[in-house]
């Protein structure tokens, strides 16, 4: 039986890090959920993402780098992708001034908060100004790289709570949000920093949803079983920082829950 097509499906345009992945491996449970959205993924590693940029509305690595622009073949199909050909973008797996805000954040006492750990003091404000500095300067260079695009944007995930003990998987400063007095506290601040920014720039942020979050910029550890390698079909990751479908799946939700509430919001009058 031939399936009829809905011509009026909204194109969606997945882009980012290896982190799409988690996208990339949840497509057919997207597909059944959101039957009026339909998804291309299109992943560059970080490095290379980190260089890439839009020209004449094809967004893809540096095109002097032959090998990034030969991967981005082999692994989307195609070198570039075309960001007009969608009606909405969803780029993922830039980290935004996080682990800097984290290591600020490990490093001193704010002095206006009660909780004391013996480390050097720092003032709220100077904390709040070095944590717009951080994502400020990264979103300044996201938004350069999509050119004038309206884009939403979601974190890299956080890394699962196995990054927590001390060991092969141990990464900081994350796992030093795991019994920080303020961990909370400084989520907050950086959410709302972050929305802020992003929102300046004509960027709209989507937060990791609250289902997969262990604690404070830690995921809860299933969520990082059996992520795939987004390069290579079939290869595990199981490293805690990508994760697996069922991420996947939730963060679409959230951003398909992020489009109807621009729908649905009033659109400013002037005059």
């Amino acid at each position: 039986m031939k399936i009829a097509v809905d011509p009026e499906r909204r194109k969606v345009a997945v882009v980012g890090t290896s982190n799409i992945g988690a996208i990339k491996y949840a497509e057919a449970q997207i597909a059944a959920e959101h039957p009026s959205l339909k998804v291309t993924c299109f992943g560059l590693p970080g490095g290379k993402f980190d260089g890439a940029h839009t020209m004449d509305s094809q967004f893809g690595p540096d095109r002097a780098d032959h090998g990034a622009m030969k991967l981005a073949r082999r692994v989307n199909g195609a070198p570039t992708i075309d960001l007009m050909a969608f009606d909405h973008i969803l780029v993922i797996g830039d980290t935004l001034g996080m682990p800097h805000t984290l290591w600020t954040a490990a490093s001193y006492d704010i002095a206006d908060w009660p909780s004391r750990t013996g480390r050097q003091l720092l003032s709220e404000p100077a904390f709040r100004a070095a944590v717009t500095e951080a994502i400020a300067t990264r979103a300044d260079h996201l938004r350069s790289q999509f050119a004038d695009r309206p884009i939403h944007v979601a974190l890299a995930p956080y890394p699962t709570t196995a990054v927590v003990p001390k060991g092969e998987h141990h990464q900081m400063p994350y796992a030093a949000m795991a019994t920080h007095p303020e961990a909370a506290r400084i989520q907050t601040l950086f959410n709302d920093a972050l929305t802020r920014i992003l929102s300046d720039r004509h960027m709209t942020f989507v937060p990791q949803p609250s289902e997969t979050i262990a604690s404070p910029f830690l995921t809860k550890e299933p969520y990082g079983h059996g992520s795939m390698d987004f390069r290579n079909e079939g290869r595990l990751l199981d490293d805690h920082r990508h994760m697996n479908a069922d991420f996947g799946a939730s963060l679409f939700r959230a951003f398909a829950l992020a489009l109807t509430q621009d729908t649905a919001a009033p659109q400013n009058q002037e005059g």
